[in-house]
């Protein structure tokens, strides 16, 4: 093989590697970009600083560089795939069709290059005449324990560990309706089968028959039809009104089911390119649900968020819920605020992307809906916590780890016993994308 074969090839392997997930992506793109300049020929470099500029999201400078790098080597498949990625990243899908073409057509990628090249023909095809889908299935486990504060409680309210296998899968259709603003027809959906253990009335009895407590096959889904629709501004970087009807039901046990049926509208107002807000509500009507107390929830929910670099963003939102039976009278009354971050961790182990989402939330409550407490009122306050570790091994695997915490205290005791408690719960699942 030539030198002057050799050169393209190794940099496009370099490059390559670099938009797919390479060890390259802790180095610093401010020292990174510096030495691209200085070093405009070093292949290791610019593998390097495109790995990097997609980490950190800027994408018009890993594209130049691959640009670049085709100027002089327009027969490199590698760097054309590569570049057809990064293409799809940003949504130019002409673009990503055109290179990822063009990288099959040169026909110098491995096998899985070529298949991925085809998955990513497909995608932007779809995208170009009018929609994109996505579909994810998702298996797991979570073990959960309970702490309960009261030293002696009844048989069906005591400390335990739970093991929780799960499987879900959810998707979506964009439609694109080819107007000026980007409007668009969004059509998802999912499913959930978890088997866990639910103590239906925190073991002091149970008002439709069942044990106080048991191990039941929980099921959950929703389906979702939203059209999302651009309002003209010369303010603001971007404004967005989402109306959308729903259904969506979860079992509790065998004789307990919360079924919806409802309507939503939504506001996102995009200030700034790094700053989004949101207020919203939904109606749901939960007439199909089986031994539930309220008839109508209404919810309303506001939130903004920051992207303090490409790497980090922070977020508060603020919710409200309230039930009314079917005369009108209220059953349970929800408030809570939630501080949200999610983040790049800048490190790869095993040659994955590492992300990171993290929450705090507080709220309070007032309820006398016997799915819960047994048509006894009860009020109170809790505290719940979440921590999601995601390494993306590619574009179509990742696996999860996170932990969860909830404590719950009661401003009354509104049973025999102490019904305060605290749960923790690890969680560890794998998503197949396709």
């Amino acid at each position: 093989m030539s030198s002057a074969r050799v050169l393209p090839v190794a940099a496009a392997l370099l490059l390559a590697t670099a938009v797919s997930g390479g060890p390259a992506r802790a180095n610093d793109y401010s020292n990174l970009f510096e030495q691209r300049y200085a070093s405009p020929e070093d292949v290791s470099v610019l593998g390097n600083f495109v790995a990097k500029a997609v980490e950190v999201g800027q994408y018009d400078q890993a594209i130049s560089t691959l640009e670049q790098h085709l100027v002089k080597y327009p027969r490199d498949a590698r760097a054309k795939y590569s570049l057809a990625k990064v293409y799809a990243n940003t949504g130019s899908w002409e673009l990503a069709k055109r290179n990822a073409e063009d990288a099959l057509e040169i026909g110098d990628l491995t096998a899985e290059e070529a298949a991925d090249a085809q998955r990513l023909l497909a995608r932007a095809s779809n995208s170009l005449a009018g929609f994109e889908w996505a579909l994810d299935v998702t298996v797991g486990i979570k073990s959960t324990w309970l702490d309960t504060d009261q030293p002696n409680p009844p048989s069906g309210w005591r400390d335990r560990q739970d093991w929780n296998p799960y499987i879900a899968s959810n998707g979506s259709l964009r439609i694109d309706l080819d107007t000026p603003l980007g409007d668009a027809l969004i059509a998802s959906g999912g499913v959930l089968f978890e088997r866990r253990y639910e103590d239906v009335n925190q073991g002091d009895g149970n008002p439709f028959g069942m044990d106080d407590g048991g191990i039941y096959l929980h099921n959950r889904g929703y389906a979702s039809l939203v059209l999302d629709k651009g309002i003209e501004t010369t303010q603001l970087d971007g404004l967005r009104l989402q109306l959308g009807v729903f259904g969506n039901w979860k079992s509790y046990n065998p004789s307990v089911t919360d079924a919806a049926l409802g309507t939503s509208i939504r506001l996102i107002i995009l200030p700034t390119v790094d700053t989004a807000a949101y207020v919203g509500g939904r109606y749901s009507n939960l007439s199909p649900s089986e031994n539930v107390g309220a008839e109508h929830r209404f919810e309303a929910e506001a939130g903004i968020s920051r992207r303090l670099s490409h790497e980090h963003s922070v977020g508060i939102a603020g919710r409200y819920i309230v039930e009314l039976d079917p005369e009108g009278d209220k059953v349970t009354e929800q408030r809570e605020v939630e501080l949200s971050y999610a983040g790049l961790v800048p490190h790869q182990p095993f040659d994955t992307v590492w992300t990171q989402q993290a929450s705090v939330a507080f709220g309070d409550f007032n309820t006398n809906n016997p799915l819960l407490f047994s048509f006894t009122n009860a009020e109170g306050q809790y505290l719940k916590a979440h921590w999601t570790h995601t390494f993306q091994i590619d574009g179509y695997n990742s696996v999860s780890v996170g932990y969860e915490f909830k404590r719950t205290d009661f401003a009354a005791g509104v049973f025999f016993f102490d019904n305060d408690y605290s749960t923790h719960a690890i969680n560890l699942s794998y998503t197949r994308s396709f």
